[in-house]
């Protein structure tokens, strides 16, 4: 019988072989873990992006969910759908107390008797008196366990939206508080000058995804259209 001079692996070699390759794996699977969030993150931007720019689409088709037994506020009498002196003017957006969240109402207001005195967008909204709708609100859920903050992370993003269009031009009118959620009973005060030239920029935490550089979305100030809320990347301030 013949003795075969092939030599075989050693243990030692087998557990380095092994040890190498359970490394390499560890390291594939780290990076990709990384890439996931990373992905995860953008995504949770591009879709608070399309969230806002939805909204104005919603208020320039307006959807009329009165089911009839909606009672306008001025008006003691409920009245069918289309028959009220309500009219719905658009919508109400602030962040929630946990900054996890953004919530949602239908701004009403009232159509004045006779014509509007005014072809001043501001004026015509101050006419019609606009208030929040008492039908249930809606909210908009940030993705992937991010949240908002505020810039410089010093703590939860405050700040109130107002998308209105004009009863006068038909134009829509974007309304601005950065820093502060203003209750439902003060909507109205929103109405003013400063407010069209007040941006908000909307940071997102990614709360341990990754840890990169924050990035935002950016609603800009006075803007009539879904075209001005734009995503702010690396350099965003936040």
């Amino acid at each position: 019988m013949k003795r075969s001079d092939k030599a075989g692996f050693t243990i030692i070699e087998t557990m380095l072989f092994l040890g190498i390759t359970g490394l390499l794996i560890v390291g594939i699977l780290a990076g990709a873990g990384v890439s996931i969030n990373i992905q995860r993150y953008r995504d949770s931007i591009t879709s608070l992006q399309s969230f806002f720019q939805q909204q104005y689409s919603n208020v320039s088709n307006v959807n009329n969910d009165n089911s009839g037994n909606l009672a306008c506020y001025g008006d003691n009498s409920v009245k069918a759908r289309g028959q009220s002196d309500c009219v719905i003017l658009g919508k109400y957006i602030t962040t929630s107390a946990d900054g996890n969240s953004l919530i949602i109402k239908n701004i009403v207001g009232y159509t004045p008797s006779g014509t509007i005195s005014s072809s001043n967008d501001l004026s015509a909204l101050q006419q019609y008196n606009i208030k929040v709708s008492s039908i249930s609100s809606e909210t908009y859920n940030t993705e992937w366990g991010t949240s908002l903050v505020s810039v410089g992370n010093h703590g939860i993003a405050k700040f109130s939206v107002l998308i209105v269009r004009s009863p006068s031009s038909g134009v829509l009118r974007t309304f601005i508080d950065p820093t502060t959620v203003i209750s439902d009973n003060n909507v109205a005060s929103l109405i003013n000058t400063n407010a069209l030239k007040s941006p908000v920029k909307a940071c997102v935490n990614s709360n341990g995804l990754f840890t990169g550089a924050t990035m935002a979305v950016l609603i800009n100030a006075g803007i009539s259209s879904s075209s001005g809320v734009e995503t702010l990347g690396d350099n965003s301030g936040c």
